[in-house]
């Protein structure tokens, strides 16, 4: 993670995605988008062609809900990437004792740390539901922000199962409660 994704990360409160990353976390809605693109072409091909065909009653429901699915998706996947923020007047040696407490917990593997973020990931088993969870997390001025996705190095998914809710929830109530 580099400084220019962290800084980027406070001050948006999103996470920041290389263009893989990118290709990677929307492809599920980018693959949405197959069917309505192949019929437009093919409609606009047989336009230039001169040859027009007028759209079937049928093609409006493949060019309509696949564009709505994708449209659904996206909107889903980008909403992921924000950040969960919890402030807290906790050092960062206190911090850091929480987050290896959750990680042991959570079966969390570190996997890049610097003085303002970490980065872990899981690596769940076959039949666990889940490709794997990647957590980032951000230090700011007297707050950190929580953020767990799918993991963008494995296979794209829709669904965690809960896994990143309870990734993120988790680590914030241990820090809240710490706070106290």
């Amino acid at each position: 993670m580099t400084n220019n994704e962290i800084k980027y990360g406070l001050e948006n409160h999103e996470l920041k995605l290389s263009f893989r990353e990118k290709v990677q976390h929307y492809a599920p809605a980018g693959f949405c988008f197959i069917i309505p693109i192949t019929l437009i072409f093919t409609h606009l091909k047989d336009y230039f062609e001169n040859s027009p065909k007028s759209i079937k009653s049928g093609e409006i429901w493949f060019l309509m809900i696949p564009t709505l699915l994708g449209i659904i998706f996206f909107y889903l996947q980008k909403s992921r990437l924000k950040f969960k923020e919890v402030n807290t007047n906790l050092n960062r040696s206190q911090l850091n004792k929480i987050i290896d407490k959750v990680a042991n917990e959570l079966e969390w593997h570190l996997y890049f740390s610097n003085s303002k973020a970490i980065i872990a990931k899981t690596h769940p088993g076959f039949l666990s539901g889940s490709w794997g969870e990647q957590i980032t997390i951000l230090f700011g001025n007297k707050k950190v922000l929580v953020n767990s996705i799918c993991d963008l190095d494995k296979k794209s998914s829709l669904v965690s199962l809960g896994r990143n809710g309870q990734n993120e929830n988790k680590l914030i109530e241990e820090i809240k409660k710490a706070s106290r």
